[in-house]
Order: structure tokens, then C-alpha cells, then sequence
């Protein structure tokens, strides 16, 4: 997206008050955006493959998104960044969630600054979360395996640069370029990063990460 392009936003969520309380916050800069919505699961496929939107911004509710279809389709739109503003506060499901290309997390009990911060984070490449899912990121942590070998002598300084790189919230294309490398060939990386691990997903390798000074926080 260049300078001159508008920031593309979906907005989605069953409930039509939700969208517009959400639209009542970019009217700071209407001229910056293009929005278009949606109501449920199919609206919701149809608007992301047809729009192709630098942003989604979600009110998940499982009674209307599909979260499996969600997945699919997201993974073939790898430069969408999402914003979830949810009631879900299960931690099984906000960590299913966070490892779907999650830039922002935030409950619906957020205010609205957290709101516009976190979709200014986003636009710009860079993560957000409230409290609430910092939480559940940290116990997750807690929680998670130990692996015995150092960070060096597991992976090699190539594969830590792609770590660091996927925990920015960068796609495979963003790295293939930064790296000069073909997307096959990084791809290839974070599947043998994540073998050699034993790791099976994004949110996991965030936790190693933070927790083995690979990167010393979030962005």
C-alpha cells in the first residue's frame, strides 16, 4: 500500500450497532479509508476475497463466524492485518484466535482510545493487546514446554532472524523481501523452525521467543 492508497477496513460483526459505533471512530480521517462490512460467516468470506482488505477489524462470535472458514480464508490473504474486539474470554479461544494473524486484541470492556490505538498499531505493522490477553499470552507461556537446548544451539542465525521477524507480525512475502529471499525458501525456515521446536503454532513461537531473549518483547 502506497501513500496514496486508502487503508481497506472490514468490518465485521453481527450486529449493525457494533459496525457503526466502530465507523463513528474513523471519522476522525474519512478520506483515509475505504470500509466495507459484514454480518456473518459468508458476508464476511465474500467481502475478504473480493475487497482484499489491508485490515479486518472482528467482533468474533462462534454463533456466527466460523472460526475454521475464517482461517482458510485469511491464509490466502497472509497481508490482512485483524483486529479482534470480542467478548470471548474462554483462554482456549483467545489463544486460537491470536495465532490467526491477530495484530490487536481487545474485549468489548476496552475503551474507546484502546480502540483507535489499536487500529492505528495496526495500519502501521505493529501489535496491540490489552490486558486481558497479555494475561493470557503470559500463562501460556508459563505453561508451555521446556525445550533444554539454547536458542544458538538449536537454530541458526538465519532461522533467529525469521523468528524475530514472524514475532513483528511480518508475512512470509514481508520477510522473503526484507531477507532477500524466495517466499518457498522462507516458508521452508519457519517449518523447520517449528520442527526443530516442537512447536505447532505462532503464538507458541512468540512465547520461546520472549522467553529465551530471541526478542525481548512484542511489538
Amino acid at each position: 500500500m502506497n501513500s496514496t492508497d486508502k487503508t481497506r477496513i472490514i468490518l465485521a460483526d453481527a450486529q449493525p450497532v457494533f459496525r457503526e459505533g466502530i465507523k463513528s471512530l474513523l471519522t476522525d480521517h474519512p478520506q483515509n479509508y475505504r470500509i466495507e462490512e459484514a454480518g456473518n460467516s459468508e458476508e464476511l468470506r465474500h467481502a475478504l476475497l473480493s475487497f482484499q482488505p489491508d485490515l479486518l477489524i472482528l467482533d468474533y462470535d462462534p454463533c456466527y463466524f466460523d472460526a475454521e472458514e475464517l482461517f482458510r480464508t485469511l491464509s490466502v490473504i497472509p497481508e490482512c492485518k485483524v483486529i479482534i474486539i470480542s467478548g470471548q474470554r474462554e483462554k482456549v479461544d483467545v489463544l486460537r484466535l491470536l495465532d490467526c494473524n491477530v495484530y490487536c486484541f481487545l474485549t468489548k470492556e476496552c475503551r474507546k482510545m484502546d480502540v483507535r490505538q489499536a487500529i492505528q498499531y495496526a495500519i502501521r505493522g505493529e501489535k496491540f493487546f490489552c490486558s486481558f490477553a497479555l494475561d493470557v499470552l503470559l500463562a501460556d507461556r508459563r505453561k508451555s514446554p521446556l525445550i533444554t537446548a539454547t536458542p544458538t544451539e538449536v537454530l541458526s542465525t538465519r532461522e533467529m532472524d525469521i523468528i524475530r521477524r514472524i514475532v513483528s507480525g511480518k508475512s512470509n512475502k514481508e520477510i522473503a523481501g526484507d531477507m532477500h529471499l524466495s517466499q518457498h525458501t522462507v516458508h521452508t525456515h519457519r517449518r523447520n523452525i517449528m520442527r526443530k521446536l516442537q512447536l505447532h503454532s505462532a503464538v507458541e513461537l512468540c512465547n520461546y521467543a520472549l522467553a529465551n531473549g530471541i526478542v525481548r518483547t512484542i511489538a
